[in-house]
């Protein structure tokens, strides 16, 4: 009886644990991944980022945080808390806080507004011309993976990507003093070491671990997997760090939500993801409320540099609806402005604006008390409505555009 009952638990654990692989072999398969290409400027990562409603250049790195300068932040309409702290990377000086409005790293890393640091420009961001720096805190919500080989960012959620074998990871932490800690195998033992995009050195020993060592050429392995061809400096450091030439040997991945990196040696799937493709042409289709960015805005509706009169760009008057997520009269108006976009298709072209993605757009106009609808005609200038939560308040205001 006893042997029976025992073939039965065993049974069962096979199935359960059959289960749970098929459950997860499903989930990694629902993995969204978004590739982006970065630029590699002297062996520093640089990545187009949308901070506070402006797209700019901006310098990944695996010890900093969310920063702009002080110049990005004037563009930006961000104002400094005038607190100072300390930054964990040195040469960087810290003059203030503020919040961005708005934060977006291609489609998939999104924040309605994000924490940021405040930084006085140095000779290295200067160097790159890039308006800040953007920490791995940023990426919390997403999986970052990083292909030296390709020139690439992979975003991906809700979890690695496929491509990424589970046998090949191990453990990170992002710390606030310190960055990304990732735990690594030297000589057999396991050893925590700061993980530095910006250190030439492939691997510096602190002075604890160095009694590892004793002189040798040491063994390392990440997530598994030997890395070889390491040099070997010591520093009196609390942590043993592991540089930038590590990127060279496989592709990574940062999984900060769960705890967990992953590394594997290159071409083990990850060419089969293909290359981001060049910013597209936003497609307006008549009778539809179409999305719209500063660039579209500038050329096709109103070019607010050129004029401080409003000058109506076509042949047909428009309506700009500025929204955003989190706005519920927006979200319960979106219906509405999408059924009057249909009624007026032959006669009115209606735009909308995210006010959090596009914040030269939110300025210039004042979109900060949402919704906002600005009516422009193509004779009497532009007019706006304020809280235009009803399709009556809407409609009377493109009769008076149709007169």
């Amino acid at each position: 009886m006893m042997m029976r009952r025992m073939k039965i638990i065993q049974q069962l654990s096979f199935c359960m644990l059959a289960v749970f692989a098929c459950f997860n072999a499903v989930a990694q398969n629902n993995t969204t991944n978004e590739v982006l290409p970065y630029k590699d400027v002297d062996g520093y990562m640089i990545i187009r980022a949308n901070v506070g409603g402006t797209e700019g250049d901006f310098l990944l790195d695996s010890r900093g945080k969310v920063a702009v300068t002080e110049q990005a932040a004037a563009v930006r309409g961000m104002k400094s808390d005038g607190k100072g702290n300390n930054y964990p990377r040195k040469g960087f000086e810290v003059v203030g806080n503020a919040t961005a409005i708005g934060f977006f790293v291609g489609k998939t890393v999104y924040a309605k507004e994000i924490s940021t640091r405040i930084i006085k420009s140095n000779a290295l961001l200067e160097k790159l011309k890039v308006d800040g720096v953007l920490g791995f805190a940023a990426f919390a919500n997403a999986v970052v993976t990083i292909n030296t080989k390709a020139k690439t960012i992979s975003l991906s959620t809700p979890y690695k990507p496929a491509y990424m074998k589970l046998i090949n990871r191990d453990d990170v932490e992002l710390s606030q003093k310190e960055g990304l800690i990732i735990q690594t195998i030297i000589n057999g033992q396991p050893i925590k070491a700061i993980a530095d995009f910006y250190e030439d050195q492939p691997l510096i020993l602190s002075s604890t671990d160095a009694k590892l060592v004793n002189g040798t050429t040491p063994t390392v392995k990440l997530a598994g997997i030997s890395v070889s061809n390491l040099k070997v400096a010591k520093d009196n450091t609390a942590y043993t760090v592991v540089g930038k030439s590590i990127l060279n040997q496989g592709v990574i991945s940062f999984d900060i939500g769960r705890g967990k990196y992953y590394f594997q040696a290159f071409n083990q799937g990850e060419e089969s993801s293909a290359p981001a493709a060049t910013k597209e042409t936003l497609a307006m289709v008549p009778g539809k409320v179409n999305s719209i960015d500063r660039e579209y805005f500038l050329k096709n509706v109103y070019d607010y540099k050129s004029s401080k009169e409003w000058k109506t760009i076509g042949d047909k008057p428009v309506v700009i609806d500025f929204w955003a997520t989190w706005c519920g009269p927006c979200m319960r108006m979106m219906p509405v402005m999408e059924e009057l976009a249909a009624k007026y298709k032959d006669q009115v072209i209606f735009y909308k604006v995210n006010v959090d993605k596009e914040g030269e757009l939110r300025q210039v106009f004042e979109a900060n008390a949402i919704p906002l609808v600005i009516f422009g005609s193509l004779k009497d200038g532009a007019s706006r409505e304020i809280g235009a939560d009803t399709k009556e308040k809407v409609e009377a205001r493109i009769q008076l555009l149709l007169k």
